[in-house]
């Protein structure tokens, strides 16, 4: 399928009609994302929404037993909690206080469980258990997934002196990867804008370095294919807080 903003959008009618995998994969794309169609992207207080989040709980909710379902919204919970974690400060403007971040903990971790009773061993469930774990240490960046997986890393990185804001989207295939580098393109808040670079991963080890400087249609782009095992949806990657999907920091 060409991922568009009418596919998204017939997607979404067709999941608020009650069709389940619809919600599904209108959740699964708009994991891609920063904000969500119907939002500002430009308005400076929004610097990450979780479109998402929504449809993906219409989906387990819907399907209780569906574990991809669980592991997508588990995974963007805990990608929340290392968000809001950063800074009391700034998570206290969002209304985020331990509290909260606790209820996300232990939401994911009852997702999580819910897929590893279904599918013991379930790899995006243990490494997620394993950031979560981490995160709860305050040392994120220490996890070591033993299972390499091959993925596709969209950054956008601006430096300000010693600052840097990264937006960051982990892919694993080349139709979510175009959709992804569209949107990232229009929906920037970096003034002025920076061009995005993408890295290569196969089996967890870094391959081609490709830079994006004015490409505006990633189509157009030659891009290597993946080789090993895709990096399973909701799955966090080696050595950083991002999972599947959008997310975005600073440091």
């Amino acid at each position: 399928m060409v991922i568009s903003e009418e596919a998204v959008e017939a997607l979404q009618n067709a999941a608020e009609g009650g069709d389940v995998d619809a919600a599904l994969e209108v959740g699964r794309l708009l994991c891609m994302l920063r904000v969500g169609p119907d939002e500002d992207p430009e308005d400076p207080d929004v610097i990450q929404s979780w479109p998402e989040e929504p449809w993906l709980r219409a989906a387990v909710r819907e399907r209780p037993d569906d574990t991809q379902a669980a592991t997508l919204l588990a995974g963007r919970l805990v990608q929340q909690i290392a968000f809001f974690a950063v800074d009391p400060d700034f998570a206290g403007g969002y209304g985020e206080d331990e509290t909260t971040l606790a209820r996300r903990r232990d939401e994911a971790r009852d997702l999580y469980g819910r897929v590893l009773r279904a599918a013991p061993g379930d790899p995006a469930a243990v490494a997620g258990i394993a950031m979560l774990d981490a995160l709860s240490g305050g040392d994120g960046d220490s996890v070591d997934f033993p299972e390499p997986f091959s993925y596709y890393e969209l950054r956008l990185d601006h430096w300000s002196g010693s600052f840097c804001h990264s937006e960051v989207v982990i892919a694993a295939g080349l139709d979510e990867l175009r959709w992804a580098h569209g949107q990232m393109l229009r929906h920037h808040i970096l003034t002025p804008p920076t061009d995005p670079t993408l890295q290569l991963y196969r089996g967890g080890e870094a391959g081609e370095f490709i830079k994006l400087e004015g490409v505006v249609d990633l189509g157009a782009v030659t891009i290597p294919p993946l080789t090993g095992t895709p990096l399973p949806l909701g799955h966090p990657v080696q050595g950083g807080l991002a999972h599947y999907g959008y997310s975005c920091g600073w440091g």
